[in-house]
């Protein structure tokens, strides 16, 4: 079963709860046979349990052994003390304890028997206790005190066996919960950071809402059935192994009644199984569904309210809860019947063990305690099975949790260290970015979606990218920071291959800012330092100077302590833009990747920022990727991209000659007077040293 994949690291905890399981077994089903003498021996027969005298006259005891061979006799008189001065032999041994089926016992109620004449029948042992009592009166013994002290002894052991069988119960739910709770962290932890190292193709694979569910509930559900497993699984068969054993070695007759019910049960067991098994998988996607759902609206809580489609969200919501609900419902209702049909199992088995019981009784083949013991294993036998049943309802949910785990957990990575990482040579330039003849298919695409795409950035200069809508541009930038691997060709970081460095290694030399500017909750300094290790304030205010942002932050009650909501809900587009321009910024990178990140800003604050990064980050190459070409058209080089295929690379005035998809965007967003004027427009000043 896939629940045990996560107590490989448990085998102790595992073997402490065997231990305790056994102890506790023995102890409580030690109790129904100590209530069976109490009831037979301390009130039926008065304290005497067996024919075993506990004192007994020298005469007496002589009629017996002429009664025996002489093995009888040589085991009664290596039982029986010599004679005192008043003539009575006292038993060596604890007749309060000697079973009515030991040899002894069997010896001297055969001998009894044939000292009184009566037959050695079924009713022999109770003709003996009334011969040991009357034995007892002739000797003058307090037999009333004989019964008190069979009955305060057979009480403290009893009341011994619940504090055994208790101590045994809290250790077995310490452990068990304890090692439950650390497999919940461990696991979540472990799978936490396998998501972590997870590519945006696994996260596509598996979906954000999946994977928060699987990440929390179904990592509980995997604690607990770890819990259940170790408490009841393992308790169950035990007791009903052990009380079996017990009503087995009782020659009652009444086996049919508890092979019967047995058989009952697990027929009932079985047809849960088939039934509830499939509804419970079900389950698990429904409920990834409604996850998946509440997170869109709650993003895109804006545009509902824009449109006027809450009635259509709350409709096509309450679509998934329902589905959710009957599958809910109709688990739970399975589980309801269930338990109804067990009590009448259980129930139907403790009369039925008490009618043909009675006619025992009356045959003298059984006592009343003995009834009493024997229904009461067949209730800790049909209680096993109940535990059983509750765990085949809820193991298979759990079953489905651990696999939806275990699939994330085994999810192979698409993007992975080198077994042999390589780091650039001390003398390689920094800041150099090669494509060479790249091509990029998505996983299970038909086609690529960026195809033999070649351009070469060095240190300080920049690179425009520019194309339509789903012409490839994002898509090529995450292959620097390796989002994605290539499929063909090959991306180069100061001359290495971005595949064979070390990913702590290549994404520290990268400031990325993705075309999405997301914020964490926290404060404005905690999200702008988020890359940096040891960052001092002085780094975040220049950061937040070049991004354009100090304008706003400064404006702040807390400044950089400000607070940031979810997402970076407090803030603008453009401010949240400037924000995440900044964190990319603050680590100090060789190659600086705006993706699309101008989007929401203003032509003022665009070209403050842009001259900016000329100014104070000369030595790094930037590569931005924009809509708009007044944002490009003073870079260094300008990749223009049509269907994921390079149709033209060179200056803004090459392409405004050679390219015509270039010329098409140019025209459409700005005049010819503009265009023809580039060196009045907002643009990448030029620094000595650098290519801007």
């Amino acid at each position: 079963m896939s629940v045990l994949r996560f107590m490989k690291k448990h085998i102790g905890a595992f073997a402490i709860v065997c231990i305790l399981l056994v102890v506790q077994a023995v102890a409580e089903l030690a109790l129904p046979q100590m209530m069976s003498d109490i009831v037979d021996v301390g009130i039926g027969q008065r304290g005497i349990p067996s024919a075993v005298f506990s004192h007994v006259r020298v005469e007496t005891l002589a009629a017996l052994e002429s009664h025996l061979d002489g093995d009888g006799v040589a085991l009664v008189e290596s039982a029986y003390g010599p004679a005192n001065p008043s003539g009575v032999r006292t038993f060596e041994g604890n007749p309060s304890f000697t079973d009515a089926s030991s040899e002894l016992s069997q010896a001297l109620s055969h001998a009894i028997a044939a000292e009184t004449g009566v037959p050695d029948d079924a009713l022999a042992s109770q003709r003996a206790i009334a011969f040991v009592r009357d034995e007892y009166t002739a000797l003058g013994l307090d037999l009333e005190g004989v019964r008190r002290s069979y009955l305060v002894s057979m009480s403290m052991s009893m009341l011994g066996l619940c504090v055994v069988a208790l101590a045994a119960a809290i250790a077995l739910g310490f452990v068990a919960s304890r090692t439950g709770a650390i497999i919940g962290r461990d696991t979540r932890e472990e799978l936490f950071s396998k998501v972590m190292r997870f590519s945006p193709a696994e996260v596509n694979r598996f979906s954000q809402a999946s994977l928060i569910t699987r990440c929390t509930n179904d990592v509980t559900q995997v604690s607990m059935s770890v819990m259940m497993l170790m408490r009841m699984v393992l308790l169950a068969p035990v007791m009903g192994i052990v009380a079996i054993t017990k009503v087995l070695a009782q020659p009652s007759g009444l086996g049919f009644i508890i092979v019967a019910a047995v058989l009952l049960l697990l027929g009932l067991l079985v047809i849960a199984f088939i039934v509830v098994v499939p509804k419970f998988e079900l389950m698990q996607s429904l409920i990834d569904r409604v996850n998946l759902m509440s997170r869109q609206m709650l993003e895109g809580i804006m545009p509902v309210r824009a449109f006027g489609r809450e009635a259509y969200e709350e409709e096509r919501f309450d679509g998934a809860s329902v589905e959710l609900r009957d599958t809910q419902l109709f688990t739970g209702h399975a589980i309801a019947l269930i338990m109804p049909f067990i009590q009448i199992i259980l129930n139907a088995a403790t009369v039925a063990i008490v009618w043909f019981g009675a006619d025992l009784v009356g045959a003298g083949a059984m006592q009343v305690g003995d009834v009493m013991a024997y229904s009461a294993y067949a209730m800790q036998i049909v209680m096993s099975f109940m535990m059983l049943a509750m765990v085949a309802i809820m193991m298979p949910r759990a079953k489905v949790a651990a696999d939806r785990v275990i699939e994330v957990l085994e999810c192979p990575l698409s993007i992975v260290d080198p077994e042999h990482p390589q780091s650039p040579a001390q003398d390689a330039p920094r800041g150099s970015l090669v494509f060479d003849d790249v091509s990029f298919r998505y996983p299970d695409a038909d086609a690529d979606v960026i195809s033999h795409v070649s351009f070469t950035l060095g240190a300080g200069q920049v690179l425009g990218i520019v194309g339509s809508t789903g012409s490839g541009k994002s898509t090529l930038v995450q292959l620097i920071p390796r989002l994605y691997d290539v499929t063909g060709g090959s991306v180069l970081v100061d001359g290495v291959d971005v595949r064979s460095m070390a990913l702590d290694d290549l994404r520290g030399r990268i400031g990325y800012v993705p075309q999405t500017a997301r914020l964490f909750s926290g404060t404005v300094a905690d999200n702008v330092s988020y890359g940096c290790d040891d960052p001092e304030d002085a780094d975040i205010d220049r950061a937040l100077e070049i991004s354009q942002a100090s304008e706003f932050v400064d404006a702040l009650e807390k400044g950089v302590d400000s607070p940031t909501a979810q997402g970076g809900s407090n803030f603008s587009g453009g401010q949240r833009q400037r924000l995440a321009i900044a964190r990319a910024v603050a680590i100090d990178p060789e190659i600086l990747v705006l993706d699309d990140s101008f989007s929401a800003l203003d032509y003022a604050t665009d070209a403050r920022l842009r001259g900016a990064l000329s100014h104070e980050m000369g030595d790094t190459a930037v590569v931005v990727v924009a809509q708009r070409v007044a944002t490009v058209m003073h870079a260094d080089k300008i990749l223009v991209l049509d269907g994921g295929a390079a149709v033209g690379y060179g200056t803004h005035e090459e392409l405004l000659s050679s390219c015509e998809a270039y010329r098409e965007i140019a025209t459409s967003q700005l005049s010819a007077a503009e265009l023809g004027l580039s060196a009045s427009a907002p643009a990448f000043t030029v620094v000595e040293g650098g290519g801007r």
